[in-house]
């Protein structure tokens, strides 16, 4: 396996970049790039870490601001009565989804299990939506 020069490097982080900013998730850049989402991310960061200190933040904001934007749209759809355990289930996915790639804007990781139980009427139901454990995206 052959090593990628600087130069190709630098232009993938800067793709990498231009696909982040335009809102894609860091599993879409990665396909994108045919890269891991792990070298994805690290590529997003290594360009963020190589534009002005303001510059960067103002793309994180926008970012952040971007994900919560889907986040509160998500919320919504689970605060509806008529949805479904299985939509209910798909929400939850979305927003943890989400969350995981918001966080990564800041280096930071989500738990590696996450267990959600859904109230009906007298008892709970465990919706089985779950992470695998030790396994990051």
């Amino acid at each position: 396996m052959s090593r990628m020069t600087a130069g190709k490097r630098h232009a993938q982080e800067l793709e990498a970049l231009e696909l982040s900013n335009a809102g894609h998730s860091i599993d879409v850049i990665a396909e994108r790039l045919d890269i891991s989402a792990r070298t994805a991310a690290r590529r997003v960061r290594a360009a963020l870490q190589r534009i002005p200190a303001q510059e960067a933040d103002t793309l994180r904001r926008q970012s952040e601001a971007r994900f919560n934007g889907w986040m509160r749209r998500a919320n919504v759809l689970l605060a509806t009565e008529d949805l479904s355990i299985q939509d209910t289930v798909k929400v939850l996915g979305l927003l943890l989804s989400l969350e995981r790639e918001r966080v990564q804007l800041y280096g930071l990781r989500l738990p590696s299990a996450v267990v959600v139980q859904h109230e009906l009427g007298p008892g709970t139901q465990d919706l089985g939506l779950t992470t695998v454990p030790g396994v990051h995206r």
